[in-house]
């Protein structure tokens, strides 16, 4: 046999007439081709057809992505789809024409969409304004673009005079982004405007290397407008399509970091778009390449033959799934092999000029090419249909592209492959081509249908017709055989494939067959769990509510033990186990997140793999391997990871019928299968996460923001979310909480608050309002995906009416099933529940009351929820706010109409600080005294301990007033609050007139020892009366001085006199008494009393009284048996003594009637003894037996 597969002394033969249709292969040139009349011949593919679709989509809908970044290799077809996207858009001609009948071709619908969806938006065409961009500022490109697109779009002068005026400064040197962005919207006020920017990567790399200078980062930034100015249904009909060879991320690599981050917001912009690899496509390319049309009659038979025997040959190697081809693709693609004609795409992937390497291996005019090989073997009478086989390719592209080949990721295989032929002198051409074969085979598929089994490489190496003749696959196969045992090949008995091998002494398949012996499920399941995906996004579940969620991922078997699962302090929100055995020995799992639980019915298969993995991996442990053996070895364990990892997800693919999957919810901090348990399905694990989420938290509310919807902020994140709450506090009156601009804080709020409804315009005023139209923060209403979540949190919330609900309880509800908020987003919702309840939810830090709810308090609340608590004061509504109504009443309590809402529970706040004024306000003496009504005292007392408000006016005050405590709801008894409130009233009463009390009981003291009227005033003008002779005796005791002194001041009022006077007496005002202190002023005001009236004899006046004088003083002297003398003073007013006066004629009738004839006498002595002994019969001097002499 020859390198051909002819047989041997047969040269290779194929039927003339094809031929290479070589302007079908011309490379497109944007800027050029955009000029021409027709569009020439263009095919679209798959990969054209998803860009296409993707156009049209924003054609019919304004709100989709209009901005697209189209990224692939060398020769991948980019330049020639942006020039048919520009013939499909553009104005009517020749070359939409032709555009729009290949479209049709390929896709008849998507062709039709396109049209009627252009014809809306553009009814004249888009303007098409298309550059290549070179090492030039991008502002330099894009002008470019736009004056080339204008002069197309209205030729011969007439062009509108707005356009003219708008790109006048862009002929002119100097002109800014301002100007460029000014006449892209004069453009798009003409039609709609498509802006391709091909190469786009030079202009990448002009900013990266020219990063430090201004223009560069003007640049970036007017990227970034335009595509912003472009965006949404609001945008400007602005289109945008760039084409590169890496993503904007590879040329930011080259950049600063400071660069990289501002590219990165910049291709958030656009939709990226990768032009990969696809067989399709390149076989149509092969397919318009050769042309068929001079093949004679026979020469057609022997290509049909060939054709069915190959399209046979594809069916029964299961090849359909890499290429969908059959009789006709066959026919057309001939004189290559059909391994060829995927094998050889797949070579010029790897090369890296995918294409254009592919067309030169059909047309170019060298050695190995199919040109070459049609030229050599082409015959007028040709007796078969020889192929181009896959060693052919191999010969080519190492010899034409061997700099690229160097270059590629597989450079290091190629070589070998390479040198490993060319060390192995003196083999016949077949065994080289052998050799060539099952290497390239092993490039382009280690493990899949293409690798290099038997079968595919008896197939690789004969022509189809001639496959099945068994003669001449015996010889093959003897061939193959027996380079395994010269060492040229070694057979991988796993994975059933050949590879192109070194030779070694070390037996390897011995040793590992003796670990796999050794291996147990336990060690094939812990080397399976590093092939599980780390964590698994719901997906779906987390775009439809924001909150981003992912389960965790476990390999178990029938032997594991029980297992702890996350908890809710985990970022985790569940577990998904990979069970290798039966669902009845799913182990438990201690969670109380969801658990998902596959079990497959090809466990044994993926162990066995898993088996041969560990095996490999212990071999260099156990066995002694030369550089040949390790490399065998390394190349084994990439292969078996690889089948591994494929043999895991299709084991547990939930589109597949091998797994199933099962949902065992946490119970009693247990997840544990159950004959009941729920299965789930879904096309992807992704799929059935979301599936468990929802079906866990159905309650879960909708945000719009991905950066709160997640379990730990990012510090930019943290940062955001810092100034948004600090917003909600300071200005929530207005509108988008007075945040400028459109930082992150404002997308916070756009994304929860606003998206939520939580704050939005109201008619509800307060002081602090001075917006026309107020914002405030509101309840969510029916129908809010919030409002599950709401109201169960205003529950829990309402029913702390006894003791304090502490924050980190509500975080757990909120993040608990049903609802499962995420932790980044639960402090703005709580803070909002707490701003709209300021009225009615008290908050404590630490156990105090706070009053205000301030930025720098809400900062401290999120870092440490557990130090915070609310409780419900129940005084909106109900018995509690009844009975605030009334004591605010009875107490003249007032309450502001609309309270600042930076101070909370305004009502109960106020009443509690009118009462704990008063309270502050009572003297020491009535803070103290028992002389009280015992409520009176309890009040007090309850006053003196408060330390809640709600505790202190709904259940301390009732209690101290023997009243049951005002319940937070119930059915409102109007007799029992105003009860309470009058109670109140009087027990405040009685605590104020204490020190009234005291006073009265101190005035009537003074009148009592000096003899005088209870009247203070009156009292005062006799005493100053009684002591006026005695303000200049001298040597007298210091006290009484001061007493002396005091009854003569006239300029104090009766309040401000009498204090002073008691101190005098007792050293001690009167707001700083005791009980006690009542006693022991009469005492000392009795011994004042009677010093001051013996002075007051010694010295007698000695001049009259004035006659002005409104009463008199006559001093009384008692002369006892002993000789001792009494003395008092009578102090008589004139009224007093007109009434005696007009008695006395009376009391001496009656004296002398009842008693004697001077019984007068005898009254007399009698009267003396009750005004001076009896006074003084307390006091020391006081003698038990007195004989009265009266003078």
């Amino acid at each position: 046999m020859t390198a051909n597969g002819a047989p041997s002394g047969i040269s290779p033969q194929t039927p003339a007439g094809i031929n290479i249709v070589s302007s079908r292969l011309r490379s497109t040139n944007i800027e050029r081709d955009v000029r021409d009349e027709h569009l020439g011949p263009v095919h679209i593919g798959i990969r054209a057809q998803d860009m296409l679709e993707r156009v049209t989509a924003a054609l019919e809908d304004q709100a989709n992505t209009r901005a697209w970044s189209l990224t692939g290799p060398y020769g991948s077809g980019k330049s020639t789809l942006a020039l048919v996207v520009v013939s499909l858009l553009g104005r009517a001609g020749n070359r939409r024409m032709e555009a729009e009948e290949v479209l049709a071709e390929t896709s008849p619908i998507l062709a039709r969409r396109l049209a009627a969806a252009r014809d809306r938006t553009a009814p004249n065409g888009f303007i098409t304004c298309v550059a290549t961009a070179r090492r030039e500022p991008l502002l330099d490109s894009i002008t470019r673009a736009l004056l080339d697109g204008a002069a197309r779009a209205w030729p011969d002068n007439h062009m509108p005079t707005p356009v003219q005026e708008a790109l006048a400064p862009l002929n002119a040197p100097g002109f800014s982004n301002q100007e460029l962005v000014s006449a892209v919207k004069v453009l798009c006020e003409q039609a709609p405007v498509m802006l391709v920017i091909d190469e786009f990567g030079k202009s990448l790399e002009h900013l990266a290397s020219h990063g430090e200078f201004s223009d560069a980062g003007s640049d970036v930034f007017l990227l970034q407008e335009l595509a912003e100015l472009g965006a949404g249904s609001r945008g400007v009909p602005l289109y945008l399509l760039t084409l590169q060879h890496l993503s904007f991320a590879d040329y930011a690599s080259r950049a600063s970091t400071l660069q990289s981050r501002e590219w990165a917001k910049v291709q958030g912009r656009f939709e990226d778009i990768l032009m990969t690899i696809h067989l399709g496509d390149t076989v149509e390319l092969i397919r318009r390449t050769l042309d068929h049309n001079g093949v004679s009659p026979k020469g057609r038979k022997l290509i049909a033959q060939h054709a069915a025997a190959s399209a046979q040959a594809w069916t029964e190697r299961g090849l359909e799934g890499i290429l969908a081809a059959g009789h006709d693709t066959f026919t057309h693609v001939y004189p290559l092999h059909p391994l060829t004609t995927v094998v050889a795409p797949l070579l010029a992937a790897q090369i890296g000029q995918h294409d254009r390497s592919m067309t030169g291996f059909i047309a170019n005019d060298e050695p190995h090419t199919v040109r070459r090989f049609l030229q050599s073997y082409a015959s007028n009478r040709p007796s078969s249909a020889s192929t181009v086989r896959i060693a052919d390719a191999f010969d080519y592209f190492f010899t034409a592209g061997r700099t690229t080949i160097l270059a590629s990721a597989n450079a290091s295989r190629w070589m070998e492959i390479d040198n490993r032929i060319a060390e192995a002198n003196g083999l016949p051409e077949q065994d080289q081509v052998i050799l060539k074969t099952i290497g390239m085979l092993n490039l382009v598929d280690a493990s899949g249908a293409l690798r290099a089994s038997m079968d595919t490489v008896l197939f690789a190496l004969s022509d189809p017709i001639t496959l099945n003749d068994p003669t001449a696959r015996q010889l093959l196969a003897d061939q193959v055989t027996s380079l395994v045992d010269r060492g040229f090949l070694v057979y991988r008995q796993f994975s059933d494939e050949y590879r192109v091998w070194r030779g070694s002494d070390v037996d390897l398949t011995s040793h590992i067959e003796q670990l796999i012996n050794a291996c147990d499920d336990h060690a094939a399941v812990k080397v399976i769990s590093t092939y599980l995906p780390t964590a698994v996004v719901a997906g779906k579940h987390s775009q439809r509510t924001g909150m981003l969620r992912h389960f965790v991922t476990k390999a178990t078997d029938a032997g594991s033990p029980e297992l702890i699962g996350p908890s809710a302090a985990d970022a985790e929100d569940g577990l998904l186990l990979f069970h290798f055995g039966d669902e009845y020995t799913i182990p438990t799992v201690r969670t109380d997140r969801p658990v998902i639980a596959g079990v497959t019915a090809h466990a044994e298969k993926v162990l066995s793999t898993a088996r041969y993995l560990h095996a490999l991996h212990e071999l260099p442990a156990n066995v002694e391997l030369d550089a040949v053996a390790s490399t065998e070895v390394s190349e084994r364990i990439a292969q078996a990871s690889a089948e591994l990892a494929t043999r895991v997800a299709e084991a547990f693919l939930p589109s597949q019928l091998a797994p199933t999957w099962y949902l065992l919810p946490a119970r009693a901090g247990a997840a544990v299968f159950t004959a009941d348990a729920e299965t789930i399905k879904g096309r992807s694990l992704a799929e059935l996460v979301s599936k468990a989420c929802e079906s866990v938290f159905p309650h879960a509310p909708h945000i719009r923001n991905e950066m709160l919807g997640r379990h730990k902020l990012t510090s930019q994140a943290a940062k955001a979310r810092r100034e948004l709450i600090i917003a909600m506090i300071t200005a929530p009156s207005h509108q988008y909480l007075g945040i400028e601009g459109y930082g992150p804080e404002r997308a916070m709020y756009s994304g929860v608050l606003e998206y939520l409804q939580l704050h939005r315009p109201t008619d509800q005023r307060t002081d602090d309002d001075t917006e026309l139209l107020p914002f405030g923060f509101c309840e969510p209403e029916p129908g809010n995906s919030l409002y599950p979540a709401w109201t169960a949190m205003q529950q829990q919330m309402q029913a702390a009416t006894a003791q304090p609900l502490r924050l980190d309880a509500v975080y757990e509800l909120l993040e608990a099933p049903p609802f499962g908020i995420r932790p980044g987003v639960i402090p703005v919702i709580v803070l909002t529940a707490l701003i709209i309840g300021s009225q009615e939810l008290a908050l404590f830090e630490e156990g105090t009351y706070q009053t205000r709810l301030t930025a720098a308090l809400a900062e401290r609340m999120i870092k440490s929820p557990e130090r915070f608590a609310v409780k419900a004061m129940g005084v909106q509504a109900g018995p509690r706010k009844t009975a605030v109504t009334e004591i605010a009443q009875v107490i003249g309590a007032r309450m502001p109409a609309a309270p600042p809402i930076t101070v909370r529970n305004v009502a109960p706040l106020t009443l509690t600080r009118e009462l704990l004024d008063r309270a502050r306000s009572l003297s020491a003496y009535a803070d103290h005294t028992q002389q009280l009504p015992k409520q009176a005292r309890a009040v007090r007392q309850a006053l003196k301990t408060a330390r809640e408000p709600d505790t202190l006016l709904f259940t301390d005050l009732p209690s101290a007033l023997d009243l049951e405590p005002i319940p937070a709801s119930g059915e409102i008894d109007e007799q029992i609050t105003r009860r309470y409130a009058e109670s109140l009233s009087k027990a405040l009463t009685e605590l104020g007139r204490a020190d009234e009390r005291l006073r009265t009981q101190v005035v009537k003291a003074i009148a009592e020892a000096f003899h005088m009227p209870t009247d203070l005033g009156k009292l005062r003008q006799r005493l100053a009366v009684y002591t006026r002779h005695l303000a200049d005796v001298n040597l007298v005791e210091a006290k009484l001085r001061g007493v002396i002194t005091l009854a003569q001041e006239t300029t104090l009022s009766d309040d401000e006199w009498l204090d002073p006077f008691v101190v005098r007496i007792v050293g001690r005002g009167l707001s700083d008494w005791r009980d006690g202190d009542i006693s022991t002023f009469t005492n000392e005001v009795r011994a004042a009393a009677r010093a001051i009236e013996r002075l007051a004899n010694l010295h007698q006046p000695t001049t009259a009284e004035p006659t002005d004088a409104t009463f008199v003083s006559q001093a009384i002297t008692v002369t006892q048996a002993d000789g001792h003398e009494l003395h008092t003073v009578v102090h008589l007013s004139n009224d007093e003594r007109a009434s005696a006066q007009a008695l006395l004629p009376e009391v001496i009738a009656l004296a002398r009637r009842k008693i004697s004839e001077n019984g007068e006498r005898a009254l007399l002595a009698l009267l003396a003894e009750s005004v001076i002994v009896e006074r003084d019969a307390g006091s020391d001097d006081a003698p038990s037996t007195r004989k009265k002499s009266t003078r």
